[in-house]
């Protein structure tokens, strides 16, 4: 355990419709072994289990498909972001613009790990 984490991930469908094939990549630097996870399929208003992420922060790249269509959620820039560190956390997805198929995250701070 370090200041930068673990850090346990989850997923909140708030987007009204199944998601299937939820990947999250929680950074893009290739020094973290555990850094992208799919969470596979989550039905509306559903959460996953907690997966344990070397690293994530408020923000993630979080790609899935809808219908078969891909969404996404804007492109991250991972240097300017803080670290969460050890605690649980949940991305909650919703669908900003339906037209450009994008989804809007809302990170919520549940509780610090304590099973370290």
């Amino acid at each position: 355990m370090t200041a930068e984490g673990p850090t346990d991930v989850r997923i909140s469908n708030l987007t009204g419709q199944t998601i299937e094939d939820v990947t999250v990549t929680t950074t893009d630097d290739p020094a973290y072994a555990i850094r992208v996870h799919n969470f596979g399929t989550v039905a509306s208003g559903a959460v996953t289990d907690y997966f344990r992420f070397d690293i994530a922060y408020t923000e993630a790249d979080i790609t899935l498909k809808i219908g078969g269509v891909i969404w996404s959620t804007p492109p991250t820039q991972f240097d300017y972001l803080t670290y969460i560190g050890p605690d649980r956390i949940t991305y909650r997805l919703t669908i900003a613009d339906p037209v450009n198929r994008v989804l809007d995250i809302e990170t919520v701070i549940e509780e610090p790990i304590d099973d370290l």
